[in-house]
Protein backbone atom coordinates (compact mmCIF):
# COMPACT_ATOMS: atom_id res chain seq x y z
CA UNK A 1 0.00 0.00 0.00
CA UNK A 2 1.39 3.24 -1.04
CA UNK A 3 2.10 5.91 2.13
CA UNK A 4 1.29 9.16 0.28
CA UNK A 5 -1.02 10.16 -2.98
CA UNK A 6 -1.73 13.26 -4.38
CA UNK A 7 -5.07 14.05 -6.05
CA UNK A 8 -6.40 16.77 -8.27
CA UNK A 9 -9.71 17.52 -9.40
CA UNK A 10 -9.80 19.10 -12.70
CA UNK A 11 -12.55 20.42 -15.22
CA UNK A 12 -11.75 18.79 -19.06
CA UNK A 13 -12.85 20.39 -22.00
CA UNK A 14 -13.85 18.76 -25.04
CA UNK A 15 -11.37 17.54 -27.79
CA UNK A 16 -12.00 20.64 -30.07
CA UNK A 17 -10.52 22.71 -27.01
CA UNK A 18 -7.49 20.38 -25.91
CA UNK A 19 -6.91 20.51 -29.73
CA UNK A 20 -6.87 24.75 -30.12
CA UNK A 21 -4.77 25.09 -26.99
CA UNK A 22 -2.17 21.93 -28.13
CA UNK A 23 -1.62 23.74 -31.04
CA UNK A 24 -0.48 27.18 -29.16
CA UNK A 25 1.64 24.83 -26.90
CA UNK A 26 3.41 23.16 -30.21
CA UNK A 27 3.72 27.14 -32.00
CA UNK A 28 5.56 27.99 -28.21
CA UNK A 29 7.87 25.02 -27.94
CA UNK A 30 9.16 26.46 -31.21
CA UNK A 31 10.16 29.40 -30.42
CA UNK A 32 11.69 28.53 -26.83
CA UNK A 33 12.20 24.89 -27.02
CA UNK A 34 10.97 22.61 -24.15
CA UNK A 35 8.99 23.92 -20.98
CA UNK A 36 7.14 22.10 -17.98
CA UNK A 37 3.51 22.18 -19.00
CA UNK A 38 4.35 21.33 -22.61
CA UNK A 39 2.63 17.91 -23.08
CA UNK A 40 0.01 18.61 -20.57
CA UNK A 41 -3.14 18.05 -22.07
CA UNK A 42 -6.04 21.32 -21.98
CA UNK A 43 -7.65 21.31 -18.05
CA UNK A 44 -9.07 23.84 -15.45
CA UNK A 45 -7.40 22.95 -12.26
CA UNK A 46 -9.66 23.45 -9.55
CA UNK A 47 -8.04 21.44 -6.32
CA UNK A 48 -5.08 19.65 -5.92
CA UNK A 49 -4.73 17.59 -2.54
CA UNK A 50 -0.86 16.81 -1.85
CA UNK A 51 0.47 14.24 0.33
CA UNK A 52 -3.04 12.40 1.27
CA UNK A 53 -3.73 9.56 3.10
CA UNK A 54 -4.73 6.79 0.17
CA UNK A 55 -8.25 6.62 -0.96
CA UNK A 56 -9.69 3.26 -0.92
CA UNK A 57 -12.00 2.76 -4.28
CA UNK A 58 -14.57 1.74 -1.74
CA UNK A 59 -14.35 4.87 0.11
CA UNK A 60 -17.52 6.91 0.56
CA UNK A 61 -17.92 9.22 -1.74
CA UNK A 62 -21.81 9.74 -1.63
CA UNK A 63 -22.46 12.79 0.15
CA UNK A 64 -19.48 14.37 -2.18
CA UNK A 65 -21.27 12.44 -5.61
CA UNK A 66 -24.82 14.13 -4.17
CA UNK A 67 -23.76 17.48 -3.75
CA UNK A 68 -22.18 17.39 -7.43
CA UNK A 69 -24.85 15.68 -9.08
CA UNK A 70 -26.85 19.06 -8.30
CA UNK A 71 -25.10 21.04 -10.15
CA UNK A 72 -25.78 22.01 -13.52
CA UNK A 73 -23.62 21.52 -16.20
CA UNK A 74 -21.75 25.46 -17.22
CA UNK A 75 -21.15 26.91 -20.36
CA UNK A 76 -17.89 28.69 -20.42
CA UNK A 77 -16.09 30.31 -23.21
CA UNK A 78 -12.36 30.69 -24.07
CA UNK A 79 -11.80 34.52 -24.50
CA UNK A 80 -7.79 35.00 -25.10
CA UNK A 81 -4.54 34.71 -23.16
CA UNK A 82 -3.56 36.42 -20.26
CA UNK A 83 -0.24 35.95 -17.66
CA UNK A 84 0.42 35.09 -14.10
CA UNK A 85 3.44 36.36 -12.57
CA UNK A 86 5.27 34.27 -10.26
CA UNK A 87 8.21 34.35 -8.06
CA UNK A 88 11.73 34.13 -9.33
CA UNK A 89 10.60 36.43 -12.36
CA UNK A 90 8.64 33.44 -13.83
CA UNK A 91 5.50 33.75 -15.78
CA UNK A 92 2.70 31.51 -16.74
CA UNK A 93 0.54 32.31 -20.16
CA UNK A 94 -3.12 30.98 -19.69
CA UNK A 95 -6.14 30.92 -21.89
CA UNK A 96 -8.75 32.99 -20.61
CA UNK A 97 -12.19 31.69 -18.76
CA UNK A 98 -14.47 34.49 -19.88
CA UNK A 99 -16.15 35.24 -15.67
CA UNK A 100 -19.92 36.22 -16.21
CA UNK A 101 -22.44 36.43 -13.25
CA UNK A 102 -23.61 32.75 -14.12
CA UNK A 103 -20.27 31.59 -14.52
CA UNK A 104 -18.50 33.25 -10.99
CA UNK A 105 -21.81 31.80 -9.46
CA UNK A 106 -21.24 28.54 -10.41
CA UNK A 107 -17.74 28.08 -9.42
CA UNK A 108 -18.71 30.15 -6.11
CA UNK A 109 -21.16 26.51 -5.78
CA UNK A 110 -18.56 24.38 -6.88
CA UNK A 111 -15.77 25.77 -4.15
CA UNK A 112 -18.47 25.17 -1.65
CA UNK A 113 -19.26 21.59 -2.36
CA UNK A 114 -15.59 20.58 -2.36
CA UNK A 115 -15.13 23.15 0.30
CA UNK A 116 -12.62 24.98 -1.14
CA UNK A 117 -11.30 28.06 0.59
CA UNK A 118 -8.83 29.67 -1.46
CA UNK A 119 -9.54 31.75 -4.33
CA UNK A 120 -9.91 30.16 -7.54
CA UNK A 121 -9.06 31.53 -11.31
CA UNK A 122 -10.44 29.34 -13.83
CA UNK A 123 -7.91 29.04 -16.73
CA UNK A 124 -6.50 26.53 -19.10
CA UNK A 125 -2.98 26.47 -18.74
CA UNK A 126 -0.78 27.19 -22.57
CA UNK A 127 3.03 27.83 -20.67
CA UNK A 128 3.95 27.42 -17.47
CA UNK A 129 6.35 28.71 -14.86
CA UNK A 130 8.96 30.16 -17.58
CA UNK A 131 12.07 32.81 -17.21
CA UNK A 132 11.10 36.33 -18.07
CA UNK A 133 12.89 35.88 -21.27
CA UNK A 134 11.06 33.57 -22.75
CA UNK A 135 7.84 35.10 -21.80
CA UNK A 136 8.99 38.27 -23.56
CA UNK A 137 9.85 36.84 -26.53
CA UNK A 138 6.19 34.88 -26.83
CA UNK A 139 3.55 37.25 -25.34
CA UNK A 140 3.95 39.40 -27.91
CA UNK A 141 2.43 36.34 -30.19
CA UNK A 142 -0.40 35.56 -27.25
CA UNK A 143 -1.72 38.95 -26.44
CA UNK A 144 -3.43 40.61 -29.52
CA UNK A 145 -4.52 36.89 -30.30
CA UNK A 146 -8.71 36.38 -30.15
CA UNK A 147 -9.43 33.10 -29.20
CA UNK A 148 -13.40 32.39 -28.82
CA UNK A 149 -14.27 29.11 -27.80
CA UNK A 150 -17.53 28.03 -25.80
CA UNK A 151 -17.82 24.85 -24.80
CA UNK A 152 -19.59 22.94 -22.04
CA UNK A 153 -18.11 21.58 -18.63
CA UNK A 154 -20.14 18.29 -17.73
CA UNK A 155 -18.33 16.40 -15.44
CA UNK A 156 -15.39 16.84 -12.93
CA UNK A 157 -13.10 14.33 -12.70
CA UNK A 158 -10.60 13.43 -10.13
CA UNK A 159 -6.76 11.92 -10.70
CA UNK A 160 -4.40 10.32 -8.29
CA UNK A 161 -0.99 9.67 -8.60
CA UNK A 162 1.75 8.19 -5.75
CA UNK A 163 3.18 11.19 -3.85
CA UNK A 164 7.16 9.92 -3.78
CA UNK A 165 6.76 7.76 -6.81
CA UNK A 166 10.22 8.08 -9.00
CA UNK A 167 8.17 8.89 -11.92
CA UNK A 168 4.67 9.79 -10.62
CA UNK A 169 2.03 9.95 -13.32
CA UNK A 170 -1.54 10.92 -13.04
CA UNK A 171 -4.20 7.99 -13.11
CA UNK A 172 -8.34 8.42 -12.97
CA UNK A 173 -9.53 7.53 -10.03
CA UNK A 174 -13.21 9.52 -9.92
CA UNK A 175 -15.55 10.93 -12.29
CA UNK A 176 -18.73 12.85 -11.13
CA UNK A 177 -21.31 14.57 -13.28
CA UNK A 178 -23.16 17.85 -13.21
CA UNK A 179 -26.77 16.70 -13.41
CA UNK A 180 -29.62 18.96 -12.83
CA UNK A 181 -30.78 21.41 -15.74
CA UNK A 182 -32.07 24.29 -13.57
CA UNK A 183 -29.91 26.95 -14.53
CA UNK A 184 -28.87 26.30 -17.67
CA UNK A 185 -27.04 28.92 -19.85
CA UNK A 186 -28.84 29.46 -23.39
CA UNK A 187 -27.41 27.49 -25.90
CA UNK A 188 -28.29 30.10 -28.56
CA UNK A 189 -25.02 31.94 -27.26
CA UNK A 190 -23.14 29.25 -27.61
CA UNK A 191 -24.43 28.65 -31.42
CA UNK A 192 -23.03 32.21 -31.94
CA UNK A 193 -19.63 31.87 -30.29
CA UNK A 194 -19.18 28.69 -32.38
CA UNK A 195 -19.09 30.39 -35.49
CA UNK A 196 -16.79 33.61 -33.88
CA UNK A 197 -15.02 30.85 -33.06
CA UNK A 198 -14.72 28.68 -36.33
CA UNK A 199 -14.06 32.04 -37.74
CA UNK A 200 -10.80 32.38 -35.57
CA UNK A 201 -9.97 28.97 -36.59
CA UNK A 202 -10.15 29.42 -40.42
CA UNK A 203 -7.99 32.56 -40.14
CA UNK A 204 -5.46 31.07 -38.00
CA UNK A 205 -4.87 27.43 -38.57
CA UNK A 206 -1.58 27.83 -40.75
CA UNK A 207 0.50 29.74 -38.34
CA UNK A 208 -0.06 31.06 -35.08
CA UNK A 209 2.76 33.09 -34.42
Amino acid sequence: MNMYEDYLMLLSPPEGVKYEIARYKKASAKLIGNYKSMDSPAHISVQHRERQRPMMPETNFGLLEKNLNTMPPVLLHLDGFKYFSHLHSKMTIYAHIRITPAVDEWFTLLKKNLNIRKSLVPHITVVRDIPAEHFNLLWPNFRHKKLVEPFWIKEIKMLKRETFAPSPQWIPFKTFEFKSSKGMINMAEAIIDKQVSIENYLQNQTNLF
